[in-house]
């Protein structure tokens, strides 16, 4: 059985479903390299981690942008050059700036788009892969969506940015696991984060009840996906690579 993963890259860590999953991770005794835009955010994560009782000095942050290849190798290098070595990756930083059709998705909202949760997710997984590489191991978990598994209404930007998502952690899983480096996606359904939760408490009665019944065990939490990531970097997971793993509720089923 391979072992659990000891050090960690999470991005997107400063809220929502990557600050769950840094928690996750940090009570399994990982050293973190929490990656986002805003640093207070990242500093409220590692306050939480140290509310959980967990140790809150096993953190490093880094608030840049990930699509800044320059700025997450410089982040990941340093974060090597410390502990040695980098075994799990979850590139989970991204956006859905518009929920719209094709004929109105502004050029800015479409780049933007394309470059956080495509762009951002390549040099999110190249700056940590020499290190895999190096060490003959290594886990990379990517955060696609049940958007990017089958067409969804106004998800002109955003569903084939997560689509993208998915076949490219695929590509990896096949380039690389000659170097025991495993790949997988995770495609969460609707989860009850800050954002969604302004989003679902901006729709009617009506348009609430059909979501939650599209979900039949019902909406998701933060830990259901965070859960779902330390299994696919975790020892009980060395056989699977090349997944989207529905952690949906049910929806697609």
């Amino acid at each position: 059985m391979s072992p659990a993963p000891r050090t960690a890259v999470i991005t997107g860590a400063g809220s929502g479903l990557g600050r769950a999953t840094a928690i996750r991770f940090a009570a399994e005794g990982c050293r973190l390299l929490l990656i986002g835009r805003r640093q207070q955010a990242l500093l409220e994560t590692v306050a939480m981690i140290e509310r959980e009782s967990l140790n809150g000095q096993r953190c490093t942050i880094a608030p840049l942008d990930v699509a800044d290849a320059g700025a997450m190798e410089e982040a990941v290098d340093q974060f090597a050059a410390t502990h040695d070595h980098v075994d799990a990756l979850v590139a989970n930083a991204g956006i859905n700036p518009q929920r719209t059709a094709a004929l109105d998705t502004g050029d800015e909202h479409w780049d933007e788009t394309i470059r956080v949760n495509l762009t951002g997710v390549h040099r999110s997984v190249t700056a940590v892969l020499p290190y895999m590489m190096e060490e003959e191991s290594g886990a990379i978990v990517t955060l696609g969506s049940i958007a990017g598994q089958a067409a969804m209404k106004e998800r002109a930007s955003y569903g084939p940015t997560k689509a993208a998502v998915i076949l490219y952690t695929k590509n990896l899983a096949v380039d690389y696991a000659k170097y025991n480096i495993r790949a997988n996606a995770l495609c969460p359904g609707f989860v009850i984060t800050d954002i969604c939760r302004e989003w679902v408490e901006g729709l009617s009665r009506e348009q609430r009840k059909e979501l939650e019944a599209s979900h039949p065990l019902g909406l998701g939490k933060p830990e259901d996906i965070a859960n779902a990531a330390w299994f696919l970097c975790g020892p009980d997971s060395r056989w699977i690579s090349g997944v989207d793993l529905s952690v949906d509720g049910g929806y697609r089923a």
